[in-house]
């Protein structure tokens, strides 16, 4: 028995407490075996499966588009020379202003068809002194001694009244009505020169032999010889035409005044008004 140090007293031994018997639970209840359920078995559906087709997109080479492993080459619009080009343009003109002239009138020469044509004309205002139509009243009451009624005439007999004006350039024509029973009428020329107007001639007759008028036929009148087309109303224009004597033109354009004479324009040029008379 091994010593223990100095002033320590050995341990007593103490026995253990004997442990307890559990208490009996009693009688133990038999376990109820419980009959195992079935349980349905539920069949498998199968979805058959659909084969959907395959929708290819064609490629749009868009420019400027970069994808990944594809190279799409860049549109570029065929280069077309400039000489082409302008002999494109030059064939396009050629061809449409011979048709447009032909199948639109209206755009001939502008000089050709004055703004103001002949419009018919009622008013009861009467013309200034310096006027063309003043001028012109007067110049067709002394050819033929009526008087001029500026809306209508009255019982008292026929008497002049306009019926249209045709203003050009520095002229014009200026139609009466002499309200008699045979329908006759007149028409007036006048022109202006160093700023005033200046009676021509008048002529009177039945409306369809009066002329030169816009919109009328008139026939040349030169014996034995024919009358010069120019491309300009005036002397300094250009020759581009001869008329015969006896040929019927139809004046589309006019009256202008240049060079001391008046000047109307047909299909192919002006002609001066002292070779035209009615038809």
């Amino acid at each position: 028995m091994e010593s223990s140090p100095a002033g320590m007293a050995l341990a007593t031994f103490v026995p253990e407490a004997p442990v307890p018997p559990e208490p009996d639970p009693g009688p133990r209840t038999p376990a109820v075996a419980h009959p195992r359920l079935a349980v349905p078995q539920i069949p498998r559906l199968s979805v058959p499966s659909i084969a959907w087709p395959r929708l290819s997109v064609p490629l749009i080479a868009w420019p400027h588009l970069r994808l990944p492993g594809i190279v799409i080459p860049r549109l570029r619009p065929p280069r077309v020379s400039r000489l082409v080009l302008v002999v494109a343009a030059v064939l396009a003109v050629l061809l449409i202003a011979p048709l447009a002239y032909v199948l639109l009138p209206a755009i001939r020469p502008v000089a050709a068809r004055q703004a103001s044509e002949s419009q018919p004309l009622t008013t009861s205002v009467t013309p200034a002194a310096n006027s063309p139509r003043a001028v012109a009243i007067a110049g067709v009451k002394a050819k033929t001694g009526l008087p001029y009624a500026a809306t209508r005439c009255g019982s008292s007999g026929p008497c002049l009244t306009i019926a249209r004006e045709t203003m050009g350039q520095d002229a014009a024509a200026v139609l009466f009505s002499t309200a008699g029973t045979s329908g006759r009428q007149c028409v007036s020329y006048v022109y202006r020169a160093s700023n005033s107007w200046h009676f021509l001639e008048a002529t009177c007759g039945l409306p369809g032999q009066l002329s030169p008028l816009v919109g009328h036929d008139a026939t040349v009148h030169v014996p034995g010889n024919c009358a010069n087309v120019r491309d300009q109303a005036s002397l300094n224009g250009t020759v581009v035409g001869c008329v015969h004597d006896g040929t019927t033109v139809h004046i589309d354009g006019g009256p202008n005044y240049a060079d001391g004479r008046l000047w109307w324009h047909e299909a192919h040029g002006w002609v001066a008004h002292d070779f035209l008379t009615g038809p």
